[in-house]
């Protein structure tokens, strides 16, 4: 409010370099899955450069709208595997408003990607693929092109694995394994794996996603066969600990108790906030206890309580 009606700070404004270095760390504390000190964080991030964008001098406000719609792009993020679907979305509508204003083509489709994970959380599916479909239906005929930027791939790839991820969970087997397919394509081209935009887009994220539809699916098996050949130990912690947790809930449909605790467990090892707040670990848990019957693995108990779910 101070800024509309021409109050200068209250408090020293930090630097691009300054701003550049928090939003760094936000993204570091996403992909640790460190959510409590990223609340912390953000709580004096996002309005520090609220501030900062409307009292710096013109030339440093492009910069400034981008870097505060990464930071917003951070906070979709966190909210929405958080489960505060609502709060996601807001965020991510705002990193795309900053996105713009930045002129910043890639980080709109970026910001696009945050809300599309939003709504999907949300359970408004056909949202989320009008938001993936919308960006997919621009980059595709670029992507064309020989010299595409791989930026420009991260982000087709990780668009196209969103639609593999609505498709799953509405049960349409042949458009998840068509997007699934595309992503790999993509993946192949790059050769590598990279976090352009902080998506991990790569070929071993992709095999990570393949796992994750698979049991979307029902498709175990499946889930299983390809999760022995891939090798996480590349990716953040937060996607080594969702891709153990797929596995565990892979494990739990084929009623196999002791290896899905020992992966639920290595999961949480990596990400304990991840595993212990999120709704999917909670309800392979208590599909594991009830599989148990009444003689329940003391670890496995254990982990119960930690998650609040005895």
């Amino acid at each position: 409010m101070g800024s509309l009606f021409q109050q200068p700070p209250a408090e020293p404004t930090p630097s691009l370099a300054d701003f550049r270095d928090q939003v760094e760390e936000a993204w570091t504390l996403v992909h640790a899955s460190s959510y409590a000190a990223l609340s912390d964080h953000l709580a004096k991030l996002l309005p520090s450069i609220e501030t900062a964008v409307r009292h710096a001098p013109a030339g440093e406000r492009t910069e400034l709208h981008s870097l505060r719609a990464k930071a917003y792009q951070v906070a979709a993020a966190s909210f929405t595997r958080q489960d505060q679907a609502d709060a996601a979305w807001i965020a991510a509508d705002r990193a795309l408003q900053a996105a713009e204003l930045a002129g910043q083509p890639l980080e709109v489709v970026a910001s696009l990607f945050r809300m599309a994970h939003a709504f999907m959380r949300q359970q408004h599916m056909e949202q989320a693929e009008q938001a993936a479909k919308s960006a997919v239906a621009v980059m595709a005929p670029r992507a064309e092109a020989p010299a595409c930027p791989p930026e420009e791939l991260s982000l087709l790839g990780a668009m196209n694995l969103v639609l593999a991820v609505i498709n799953a969970r509405e049960g349409n087997r042949g458009r998840t394994h068509e997007h699934i397919e595309r992503a790999r394509g993509i993946a192949a081209r790059l050769g590598e794996d990279r976090n352009d935009f902080d998506t991990e887009f790569g070929p071993t994220n992709v095999e990570v996603h393949a796992v994750s539809t698979a049991v979307e699916l029902g498709d175990a098996g499946l889930a299983l066969e390809v999760a022995q050949d891939v090798d996480t130990s590349g990716l953040s912690p937060e996607r080594q600990s969702r891709f153990l947790l797929d596995v565990a809930r892979a494990h739990a449909q084929r009623r196999h108790v002791g290896e899905a605790t020992a992966a639920i467990l290595e999961a949480e090892a990596l990400a304990p906030e991840q595993i212990q707040d999120h709704h999917l670990a909670r309800g392979v848990i208590r599909d594991l206890i009830q599989l148990s019957g009444p003689r329940v693995p003391e670890a496995l108990r254990d982990l119960a309580e930690r998650s609040a779910v005895l």
